[in-house]
Protein backbone atom coordinates (compact mmCIF):
# COMPACT_ATOMS: atom_id res chain seq x y z
CA UNK A 1 0.00 0.00 0.00
CA UNK A 2 3.01 2.28 -0.38
CA UNK A 3 4.65 4.37 -3.06
CA UNK A 4 7.84 6.35 -3.38
CA UNK A 5 7.62 10.08 -2.81
CA UNK A 6 10.77 10.76 -0.83
CA UNK A 7 13.37 8.30 -2.06
CA UNK A 8 13.70 4.73 -3.23
CA UNK A 9 14.22 3.68 0.37
CA UNK A 10 11.61 5.92 1.99
CA UNK A 11 8.04 5.44 0.81
CA UNK A 12 4.71 6.70 2.07
CA UNK A 13 1.43 4.85 2.41
CA UNK A 14 -1.46 5.36 0.01
CA UNK A 15 -3.61 6.33 2.98
CA UNK A 16 -2.47 9.49 4.73
CA UNK A 17 -3.82 10.03 8.25
CA UNK A 18 -5.38 13.50 8.32
CA UNK A 19 -4.67 15.13 11.68
CA UNK A 20 -6.80 18.28 11.48
CA UNK A 21 -9.26 16.93 14.06
CA UNK A 22 -6.37 16.70 16.55
CA UNK A 23 -6.59 20.49 16.63
CA UNK A 24 -9.93 20.04 18.40
CA UNK A 25 -11.76 22.59 16.29
CA UNK A 26 -14.18 22.88 13.38
CA UNK A 27 -15.27 19.24 13.10
CA UNK A 28 -17.88 19.13 15.83
CA UNK A 29 -17.36 17.13 19.00
CA UNK A 30 -14.24 14.97 18.87
CA UNK A 31 -12.78 12.51 21.35
CA UNK A 32 -9.03 13.06 21.35
CA UNK A 33 -8.39 9.74 23.06
CA UNK A 34 -10.31 7.94 20.29
CA UNK A 35 -8.23 9.73 17.65
CA UNK A 36 -5.08 8.68 19.49
CA UNK A 37 -6.23 5.05 19.45
CA UNK A 38 -7.12 5.39 15.76
CA UNK A 39 -3.69 6.78 14.90
CA UNK A 40 -1.95 3.97 16.75
CA UNK A 41 -4.15 1.43 14.98
CA UNK A 42 -3.43 3.02 11.60
CA UNK A 43 0.31 2.76 12.22
CA UNK A 44 -0.12 -0.90 13.12
CA UNK A 45 -1.95 -1.42 9.80
CA UNK A 46 0.90 0.07 7.78
CA UNK A 47 0.07 3.78 7.53
CA UNK A 48 3.23 5.84 7.85
CA UNK A 49 2.08 9.17 6.40
CA UNK A 50 0.50 11.95 8.49
CA UNK A 51 -0.82 15.31 7.33
CA UNK A 52 -1.31 18.41 9.45
CA UNK A 53 -0.84 22.19 9.32
CA UNK A 54 0.35 24.78 11.78
CA UNK A 55 -3.08 26.47 11.74
CA UNK A 56 -4.96 23.31 12.79
CA UNK A 57 -5.93 24.10 16.35
CA UNK A 58 -3.47 27.02 16.17
CA UNK A 59 -0.53 24.70 16.69
CA UNK A 60 -2.32 22.09 18.81
CA UNK A 61 -2.47 19.41 16.12
CA UNK A 62 1.30 19.48 15.67
CA UNK A 63 1.91 19.37 19.43
CA UNK A 64 -0.47 16.47 19.91
CA UNK A 65 1.11 14.50 17.07
CA UNK A 66 4.50 14.76 18.79
CA UNK A 67 3.02 13.77 22.15
CA UNK A 68 1.04 10.79 20.79
CA UNK A 69 3.85 9.43 18.64
CA UNK A 70 6.76 10.04 20.98
CA UNK A 71 9.88 8.39 19.49
CA UNK A 72 7.72 6.88 16.72
CA UNK A 73 7.57 10.32 15.08
CA UNK A 74 10.98 9.51 13.56
CA UNK A 75 9.58 6.37 11.94
CA UNK A 76 6.76 8.11 10.04
CA UNK A 77 6.55 10.80 7.40
CA UNK A 78 4.91 13.93 8.72
CA UNK A 79 3.75 16.61 6.32
CA UNK A 80 2.76 20.00 7.62
CA UNK A 81 1.72 23.27 6.04
CA UNK A 82 2.39 26.94 6.65
CA UNK A 83 1.30 30.24 5.17
CA UNK A 84 -1.84 30.91 7.19
CA UNK A 85 -1.28 33.42 9.96
CA UNK A 86 -3.66 33.55 12.88
CA UNK A 87 -4.61 36.18 15.39
CA UNK A 88 -6.04 34.72 18.58
CA UNK A 89 -9.30 35.95 20.02
CA UNK A 90 -10.67 35.41 23.50
CA UNK A 91 -14.04 34.38 22.08
CA UNK A 92 -15.07 32.73 18.83
CA UNK A 93 -12.90 31.53 15.98
CA UNK A 94 -9.43 33.00 15.47
CA UNK A 95 -9.02 35.49 12.66
CA UNK A 96 -6.71 34.19 9.95
CA UNK A 97 -5.01 35.61 6.88
CA UNK A 98 -2.67 34.30 4.17
CA UNK A 99 0.97 35.15 4.78
CA UNK A 100 3.75 33.49 2.80
CA UNK A 101 6.28 36.24 3.32
CA UNK A 102 9.88 35.15 3.77
CA UNK A 103 9.97 36.22 7.42
CA UNK A 104 6.67 34.53 8.29
CA UNK A 105 7.44 31.22 6.56
CA UNK A 106 10.88 30.95 8.12
CA UNK A 107 9.36 31.58 11.54
CA UNK A 108 6.54 29.12 10.80
CA UNK A 109 8.97 26.36 9.86
CA UNK A 110 10.95 26.92 13.06
CA UNK A 111 7.76 26.85 15.14
CA UNK A 112 6.50 23.67 13.44
CA UNK A 113 9.86 21.99 14.04
CA UNK A 114 9.60 22.92 17.70
CA UNK A 115 6.01 21.70 18.09
CA UNK A 116 6.63 18.46 16.19
CA UNK A 117 9.94 17.95 17.99
CA UNK A 118 11.76 17.23 14.73
CA UNK A 119 15.02 18.41 13.23
CA UNK A 120 13.64 18.13 9.68
CA UNK A 121 10.05 18.30 8.46
CA UNK A 122 9.82 15.53 5.82
CA UNK A 123 7.29 17.38 3.64
CA UNK A 124 6.45 21.07 3.90
CA UNK A 125 3.64 22.70 1.93
CA UNK A 126 2.59 26.27 1.46
CA UNK A 127 -1.02 25.95 2.53
CA UNK A 128 -2.62 28.58 0.28
CA UNK A 129 -1.17 31.07 -2.21
CA UNK A 130 -0.67 34.50 -0.69
CA UNK A 131 -1.75 37.27 -3.12
CA UNK A 132 0.48 39.76 -1.30
CA UNK A 133 3.73 37.80 -1.64
CA UNK A 134 5.60 36.84 -4.79
CA UNK A 135 5.64 33.08 -5.27
CA UNK A 136 9.27 33.33 -6.37
CA UNK A 137 10.33 34.77 -3.00
CA UNK A 138 8.45 32.15 -0.99
CA UNK A 139 9.78 29.14 -2.88
CA UNK A 140 13.33 30.45 -3.08
CA UNK A 141 13.17 30.54 0.71
CA UNK A 142 11.88 26.96 0.81
CA UNK A 143 14.86 25.92 -1.32
CA UNK A 144 17.18 27.57 1.20
CA UNK A 145 15.39 25.86 4.10
CA UNK A 146 15.76 22.59 2.24
CA UNK A 147 19.51 23.13 1.90
CA UNK A 148 19.67 23.99 5.61
CA UNK A 149 18.08 20.62 6.37
CA UNK A 150 15.00 22.09 8.01
CA UNK A 151 12.58 20.68 5.45
CA UNK A 152 12.66 17.70 3.11
CA UNK A 153 10.35 17.72 0.12
CA UNK A 154 8.69 20.96 -1.00
CA UNK A 155 4.99 21.06 -1.76
CA UNK A 156 2.09 23.43 -2.30
CA UNK A 157 -1.60 23.16 -1.55
CA UNK A 158 -4.54 24.79 -3.32
CA UNK A 159 -2.36 26.43 -5.99
CA UNK A 160 -3.53 27.06 -9.53
CA UNK A 161 -1.73 25.53 -12.50
CA UNK A 162 0.06 28.80 -13.29
CA UNK A 163 1.08 29.24 -9.66
CA UNK A 164 2.43 25.69 -9.52
CA UNK A 165 4.48 26.30 -12.66
CA UNK A 166 5.89 29.48 -11.17
CA UNK A 167 6.86 27.69 -7.94
CA UNK A 168 8.48 24.88 -9.96
CA UNK A 169 10.73 27.36 -11.76
CA UNK A 170 12.53 28.39 -8.57
CA UNK A 171 12.38 25.29 -6.38
CA UNK A 172 12.46 21.53 -6.48
CA UNK A 173 8.70 21.32 -6.09
CA UNK A 174 7.65 17.68 -6.04
CA UNK A 175 4.21 17.40 -4.39
CA UNK A 176 0.93 19.20 -4.81
CA UNK A 177 -2.08 18.85 -2.56
CA UNK A 178 -5.57 19.43 -3.92
CA UNK A 179 -9.19 18.35 -3.37
CA UNK A 180 -10.29 15.40 -5.50
CA UNK A 181 -13.46 13.39 -5.00
CA UNK A 182 -16.35 11.72 -6.79
CA UNK A 183 -18.56 14.81 -6.50
CA UNK A 184 -15.92 17.11 -8.02
CA UNK A 185 -15.05 14.69 -10.82
CA UNK A 186 -11.86 13.37 -12.36
CA UNK A 187 -8.58 15.24 -12.51
CA UNK A 188 -8.49 17.56 -15.52
CA UNK A 189 -6.18 16.91 -18.46
CA UNK A 190 -4.46 20.23 -17.71
CA UNK A 191 -3.41 19.02 -14.27
CA UNK A 192 -2.32 15.68 -15.69
CA UNK A 193 -0.10 17.46 -18.21
CA UNK A 194 1.27 19.71 -15.48
CA UNK A 195 2.17 16.71 -13.31
CA UNK A 196 3.76 14.84 -16.20
CA UNK A 197 5.81 17.82 -17.39
CA UNK A 198 7.01 18.76 -13.90
CA UNK A 199 7.27 15.26 -12.39
CA UNK A 200 4.75 16.09 -9.68
CA UNK A 201 2.88 13.73 -7.38
CA UNK A 202 -0.56 14.55 -6.00
CA UNK A 203 -1.70 14.02 -2.46
CA UNK A 204 -5.49 14.32 -2.56
CA UNK A 205 -7.59 15.77 0.21
CA UNK A 206 -11.35 16.04 0.78
CA UNK A 207 -11.79 12.70 -0.97
CA UNK A 208 -14.74 11.96 1.31
CA UNK A 209 -16.18 15.44 0.66
CA UNK A 210 -16.12 16.49 4.32
CA UNK A 211 -17.93 13.29 5.23
CA UNK A 212 -20.62 13.48 2.56
CA UNK A 213 -19.14 10.44 0.81
CA UNK A 214 -19.35 8.30 3.94
CA UNK A 215 -23.13 8.04 3.53
CA UNK A 216 -23.74 8.95 7.17
CA UNK A 217 -25.85 12.05 6.51
CA UNK A 218 -29.53 12.41 5.63
CA UNK A 219 -31.91 15.26 4.84
CA UNK A 220 -32.55 15.54 8.59
CA UNK A 221 -28.89 15.99 9.52
CA UNK A 222 -28.04 19.21 11.34
CA UNK A 223 -24.67 20.81 12.02
CA UNK A 224 -23.71 23.04 14.95
CA UNK A 225 -21.55 26.16 14.85
CA UNK A 226 -18.46 24.21 15.97
CA UNK A 227 -18.72 22.10 12.81
CA UNK A 228 -17.52 23.68 9.57
CA UNK A 229 -20.21 21.80 7.67
CA UNK A 230 -22.63 24.35 9.09
CA UNK A 231 -20.89 26.86 6.78
CA UNK A 232 -20.05 24.72 3.73
CA UNK A 233 -22.28 25.17 0.63
CA UNK A 234 -22.20 21.40 0.06
CA UNK A 235 -24.32 20.96 3.18
CA UNK A 236 -26.81 23.75 2.49
CA UNK A 237 -30.15 23.91 0.70
CA UNK A 238 -30.49 22.52 -2.81
CA UNK A 239 -26.81 21.58 -2.99
CA UNK A 240 -27.21 19.39 0.07
CA UNK A 241 -30.28 17.70 -1.38
CA UNK A 242 -28.66 17.02 -4.75
CA UNK A 243 -25.50 15.71 -3.05
CA UNK A 244 -27.55 13.24 -1.00
CA UNK A 245 -29.17 12.02 -4.21
CA UNK A 246 -25.73 11.51 -5.77
CA UNK A 247 -24.57 9.68 -2.66
CA UNK A 248 -27.51 7.28 -2.86
CA UNK A 249 -26.52 6.32 -6.41
CA UNK A 250 -22.88 5.91 -5.45
CA UNK A 251 -23.80 3.74 -2.47
CA UNK A 252 -25.57 1.40 -4.86
CA UNK A 253 -22.38 1.10 -6.95
CA UNK A 254 -20.27 0.48 -3.85
CA UNK A 255 -22.66 -2.20 -2.66
CA UNK A 256 -22.33 -4.05 -5.98
CA UNK A 257 -18.57 -4.18 -5.39
CA UNK A 258 -19.06 -5.41 -1.85
CA UNK A 259 -17.43 -2.39 -0.23
CA UNK A 260 -18.56 0.65 1.73
CA UNK A 261 -19.10 4.03 0.15
CA UNK A 262 -16.03 5.43 1.91
CA UNK A 263 -13.88 2.63 0.49
CA UNK A 264 -15.37 3.15 -2.96
CA UNK A 265 -14.59 6.90 -2.80
CA UNK A 266 -11.01 6.30 -1.67
CA UNK A 267 -10.33 3.68 -4.34
CA UNK A 268 -11.82 5.96 -7.01
CA UNK A 269 -9.60 8.86 -5.94
CA UNK A 270 -6.46 6.74 -5.97
CA UNK A 271 -7.36 5.57 -9.47
CA UNK A 272 -6.81 9.10 -10.79
CA UNK A 273 -3.52 9.53 -12.62
CA UNK A 274 -0.74 11.03 -10.50
CA UNK A 275 -2.69 10.70 -7.22
CA UNK A 276 -0.29 8.85 -4.96
CA UNK A 277 -1.95 9.16 -1.55
CA UNK A 278 -5.31 10.14 -0.09
CA UNK A 279 -5.66 12.16 3.10
CA UNK A 280 -8.48 10.79 5.22
CA UNK A 281 -9.70 12.41 8.43
CA UNK A 282 -10.03 9.55 10.92
CA UNK A 283 -11.69 9.93 14.31
CA UNK A 284 -11.78 6.37 15.64
CA UNK A 285 -10.31 2.92 15.14
CA UNK A 286 -13.30 1.61 13.20
CA UNK A 287 -12.86 4.37 10.62
CA UNK A 288 -9.13 3.62 10.47
CA UNK A 289 -9.74 -0.04 9.68
CA UNK A 290 -12.50 0.70 7.17
CA UNK A 291 -10.55 3.32 5.24
CA UNK A 292 -7.23 1.52 5.24
CA UNK A 293 -8.84 -1.69 4.03
CA UNK A 294 -9.84 0.20 0.88
CA UNK A 295 -6.25 -0.22 -0.32
CA UNK A 296 -5.38 -3.53 1.27
CA UNK A 297 -8.29 -5.81 0.41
Amino acid sequence: MKFSILSADHTVSKICFGCEALGGQDWGKVDLKEIEFALERALDLGVNFLDTADVYGLGLSEKRIAKILGPRRFDVIIATKGGVEWHKRTKGRARTSFNSSVSHIRKSVENSLDRLKLETIPIYYIHWPDPNTEIKATFELLSRLQLEGKIGKIGCSNFSIDQIREASEVSDLSIIQMPINLLIGELSESYKTLCKDNKLSIVAYNSLASGMLTGKFSKDSTFFNNDRRSRLPLFQGKKFKSSLESVAKLESKAKKEGITLSQYAIKWTLNNDFVKSVIVGIKNSDQAEENISAVTQ
